[in-house]
């Protein structure tokens, strides 16, 4: 199938979909294969259909096709010292700003920056009908469409296929610093809930099973004491830490045992006892090497306030997304009614039913 840049080429792919009752998977860096359910289905390539629209360093927002990769959205914001505030992982060169936003991941810098949903201002899309819709701006103050945009954030493509995203960006920080120190669960867990009611620049904060790692950010004369106050030793590799940790390069990925992501509220403690996990995202986030069936760790993640995700190596007919309630499911089958009524977009990535 040739791939072409425009709208109306994809517009007449969906069209034949619809057609035939044929439904497409959509693919844009085909970085992230391993997330969500698998799809034997004919792909709806995304990846030529790339490139940045507008960027306005002094509006603080970036307009970019669903294509366009990762990695030159950031090249284009490190040159004006600006940044991706959730920090997206960058998998491989061909990540794409579309998956980014589809997919809903964020990096060590999300409970302290805010995720992906937090900063998408404007999507451009077309529904399940081949409609081009339009939701949001390019600014905050433009709030039409606002939740709707959010909405397709996270959704994995099953509402519809992300053209164009319209994303808040943030001043870099000027000055950036790690600090490791080795210490019992316990303590570290102690010291990561403290720093939320704190007022010390945490940028990150990871427990790896042995030692908590903390990043801080900001101005120096604002990060050197608060590196004094943490009285924590000051660790040379943290850049190389932190962007394993968002490119899932850590040590914790590399198993070949089901992975599970489970976010929790940072004030619970889960009991994970004889289990491998690192606790990221300043203790709201576990990942879990797990051969336990998946309803124990649906339940374990729901009876503490949180969500489970089986991330990676699991079966073929794998539950990967946290069960959702009678009510819950009814609310995604509606949106997904609305949007895609004839289920040719992304059918059961998320869920069987929807």
């Amino acid at each position: 199938m040739p791939v072409d840049h425009s709208i109306q080429f994809l517009q007449q792919r969906l069209r034949a979909a619809l057609e035939s009752g044929a439904p497409l998977a959509i693919q844009g860096g085909a970085s992230k294969p391993f997330i969500g359910r698998r799809l034997a289905l004919e792909a709806l390539d995304m990846s030529a259909y790339r490139g940045i629209i507008s960027y306005e360093p002094s509006e603080l927002y970036i307009t970019a096709r669903a294509g366009t990769p990762l990695i030159e959205i950031n090249a284009a914001l490190a040159e004006k010292r600006q940044m991706l505030a959730f920090e997206p992982p960058l998998l491989t060169a061909k990540t794409s700003i579309g998956g980014v936003v589809a997919t809903g991941l964020s990096g060590p810098r999300r409970p302290y920056a805010g995720s992906v949903r937090d900063h998408v201002l404007g999507i451009r899309c077309l529904n399940g009908l081949a409609r081009d819709l339009r939701f949001g701006g390019q600014v905050i103050k433009n709030v039409a469409g606002y939740d709707l945009s959010r909405l397709m954030t996270g959704a994995f493509g099953t509402l519809g296929v992300i053209l164009e995203v319209s994303l808040k960006v943030m001043p870099a920080p000027a000055y950036e610093i790690t600090c490791r120190q080795a210490m019992p669960e316990a303590a570290a867990l102690a010291r990561m809930r403290g720093f939320s009611a704190g007022a010390l620049p945490v940028s990150a904060a990871c427990y790896d099973g042995a030692a908590l790692y903390v990043r801080l950010s900001g101005n120096r004369h604002a990060v050197k004491p608060a590196l004094a106050e943490l009285d924590l030793a000051e660790y040379e590799a943290g850049a190389v830490f932190w962007e394993r940790l968002r490119d899932y390069r850590a040590d914790c990925f590399m198993t070949d045992a089901p992975l599970w992501r489970l976010s929790v509220p940072p004030a619970r403690d889960l009991p994970l006892a004889g289990r491998q996990y690192w606790i990221d995202w300043g203790g709201a986030q576990y990942w879990v090497k797990a051969q336990a069936p998946a309803d124990s760790l649906f339940e374990l993640a729901r009876q503490h306030g949180g969500h489970a995700m089986l991330f990676k190596n699991g079966g073929a007919s794998s539950d990967r997304f946290q069960p959702l309630s009678g009510p819950l499911l009814c609310l995604h089958q509606a949106l997904k009614k609305a949007f895609d009524p004839r289920r040719i977009l992304n059918p059961g990535k998320m869920y069987q039913a929807i």
